[in-house]
This record gives C-alpha cells, structure tokens and sequence, in this order.
C-alpha cells in the first residue's frame, strides 16, 4: 500500500525499529479506509441499478404521450393547465352516477355531453348543467325528443327547474375533462348477463329540428349508434366482460375554440323539452348504446359513472373564490403531446380491441400510466390486472 507523502515524511524522521512499525500501521489504516470508501460508493451503485434496471429489463415504460393521458381523464384530480395564459380560476372534480336495466323491448342510447340551452345553429350559449341523458332509441330525431332519464352536474349547485321560467347562475365555467365508466352490475336474476353494449367517443351529435336527421325522419338508433357503428366510432363489448373489468373512456377536444371558451349557465324551464336543446361541441359526445337484451324477467343492469373536471370563477361566493389561483401555462409542446395522448388511449381501445378484449387493452394502458406517470390515487379508473400492451 503506497504511504502519502505525510506519512512518508513521518516515517523518515521515526528511528530504528519504530520506522517499521510506523509504515506498518499506516499501510493498515490506508487499506482500512480504502475499504470503507468502496463500501460507501458500491451500495449507491448497487441501488440505482436496482432501480432501473428492472423497468428498463422488462420494457415497462411507456411512450411519453400515453403517459400525458392522465391530462383528460375526467377522475384524475390533477390539471394540466392550457397553453395559453389566462385569469385565475378554480378547478373542481365532479363523479355522477347513472343505474339503469337493460330492456327485452327496446334499444337505448346515452349521450354524455353538456347541452347549451340554445341550439348551436342560433346561439352557442349558455351552458345547462345537464351532463347525459339516456333515450330510447326507437324515438325519431325532432323538437320534442323524450327523454328517459338526465344527470346533472352539480357545478352550479343543481338548482330546481322553474315551471315555466328560465334561471340563470353568474358562475363562468369550461368543462376540462370528461370520462366514462362503464360497468355490469349483473341481472336481477342472478343469471349470466347476455347482451352486449356499444361504447366510444364520436365527433359530434345533431338533434332538434335543425338537423339532417329530423329533416330525413331517422331515429335514434340510426342517426346516433347505427351511423357511429358503421365507422366505428363505437365497438361493441360484452355485458359480462364488463361485469369482470368496467372500462373507461375518455373525451377528446372536438373544437379547439369552443373548448377554450368560458361560458355562463342556464337552467330550462320544466315545460321544455330537454330532448331538443343543443349538444355543446368542446369536447367529444361519449356515446354509450345499450341493444335490447334478456328474456322474460331477466334485464342486464349497468352503471355508467361519468367523471368531470371544471375550470370554474365564482364571482359571488367569496368561499369559492378564494380557492382561485393563477396556473402557469402548459408548453405548446407538451401540450399537444397529451391531446394526442387520449386520442392513442382511444385508438387502442377501438382499433386493437373487439368485444370482450376491450376491457383488457384498456386496462393495460391504463396500468402503464398508473405505475410509473403519477403518484398513488383514491380513484380507480380501470382495472390494473393486465400487462401494459405495446
């Protein structure tokens, strides 16, 4: 062991038997801290190929723009602000849930999207704060479509409908994000569930009287699921998949504008008919078409749980208000990095997956997010059982 030119210098001045004994103990002390600094460095190294070598071996990691897709998702708390700068406001997560059985005798429809009080054609606002509607789908496309069933959002407090007047909320929304859930809760005979259900996203939804459809007579079944199945928009997925796995879709951007737009809300009075007003067009219309299925008493039952992320300003509760903050501007490019991100989800879930595998590709997606693009969450948006898929 090669002494330092100290303790060379101690050595030289040592005399006799001692000089021996000097070098002896310093070649000692020399090797014994040698050791102690391979030990230090050895265990640092030792970890961090632990830690990457494992992800890096099985090939874990996902593509940067799937893992932005956490960006969309309508249950996932976190905001991923736009790329433009804009004034302080809030954000709010909402989760309303819609139960309903399958018929033996019709065909229904549920259509998540916010509605406008207004038609598109006449005027782009404002917001109603009804988020889905379920149809039956034999009803033909007009001014006066019945409606089964609505969910409401509560982003304005879930105000009663006047009888016959408007009401009007000074809260200033845009609706970020917008997911589905859709589940199989089982028969209510116990029974294995038969049937299958149709699910995606599509670009668009006319109604009213100011529609091709209306002009042409169609229903609902051909102008909203048979038209959408045709381009495959939406995929078909069995009742008892769901029942083993729920899957998840999530809304894309349809209109860059409108999606960027603040706008106020208005409740309809009772005595109009919510079949007639308006889709908005900000975000995709997640489309959910449930064919007649069971015989006799047995009826599939299913949840459809709709996530939503509010940018909201509240210019009259001071409680609200106070939670306002300034969100710093996402870069372009990570920006348009998530946009494409939920449309790659979508694409796996409809292009790479037919019936029954569905649930599983959406699973496997979204197990690569979930491991290794974000922190342990309260919500659990799709199964994680299922490698991620490539």
């Amino acid at each position: 062991m090669t002494l330092s030119p100290k303790q060379m210098a101690q050595v030289n001045k040592a005399q006799g038997a001692r000089k021996n004994a000097l070098r002896n103990l310093y070649a000692r002390q020399n090797a014994v801290n040698s050791a102690k600094g391979q030990g230090r460095q050895q265990p640092q190294q030792q970890t961090q190929r632990q830690r990457l070598a494992p992800r890096q071996r099985q090939g874990l990691l996902p593509p940067v723009p799937r893992g932005l897709a956490w960006a969309f998702d309508g249950f996932d708390k976190r905001h991923l602000p736009l790329d433009e700068v804009t004034a302080p406001y809030t954000t709010t997560n909402f989760m309303g849930v819609m139960e309903f059985a399958s018929s033996t005798s019709i065909n229904q429809v549920v259509v998540v999207c916010p509605r406008t009080m207004n038609r598109q054609e006449s005027h782009v606002g404002p917001l109603t704060d009804f988020i889905a509607m379920r149809y039956n789908a034999v009803e033909y496309i007009d001014g006066d479509i019945p409606v089964l069933e609505t969910l409401r959002s509560p982003i304005i407090g879930e105000p009663h409908q006047d009888p016959t007047a408007h009401k009007f909320s000074s809260v200033r929304a845009r609706l970020h994000n917008m997911s589905v859930r859709v589940s199989c809760t089982g028969t209510n005979t116990g029974l294995y569930p038969p049937g299958s259900v149709y699910i995606g996203t599509v670009p668009m939804i006319e109604t009213g009287n100011a529609s091709t459809a209306s002009e042409e007579s169609l229903t609902i079944k051909t102008a909203w699921a048979d038209d959408s199945i045709a381009v495959g928009y939406i995929r078909p997925i069995s009742a008892a998949s769901l029942q083993e796995r729920p899957v998840t879709v999530h809304a894309a951007i349809a209109e860059n504008v409108a999606y960027k737009a603040w706008k106020d809300f208005g409740i309809p009075p009772l005595t109009t008919s919510l079949g007639q007003i308006g889709f908005a067009t900000a975000l995709e219309p997640i489309l959910i078409y449930i064919p007649k299925a069971g015989s006799g008493d047995t009826v599939v039952n299913y949840r459809i749980e709709v996530g939503q992320q509010w940018c909201s300003r509240h210019p009259n509760d001071i409680i609200v208000r106070s939670t306002q903050k300034q969100h710093k501007p996402t870069t372009p490019s990570e920006w348009h990095r998530a946009v494409s991100a939920v449309k790659d989800i979508g694409e796996h879930i409809l292009n790479r997956a037919g019936g029954a595998a569905a649930d599983a590709v959406s699973a496997a997606v979204q197990q690569g997010v979930a491991n290794f693009m974000r922190p342990p969450q309260p919500y659990a948006m799709v199964p994680q059982d299922v490698p991620f898929i490539d």
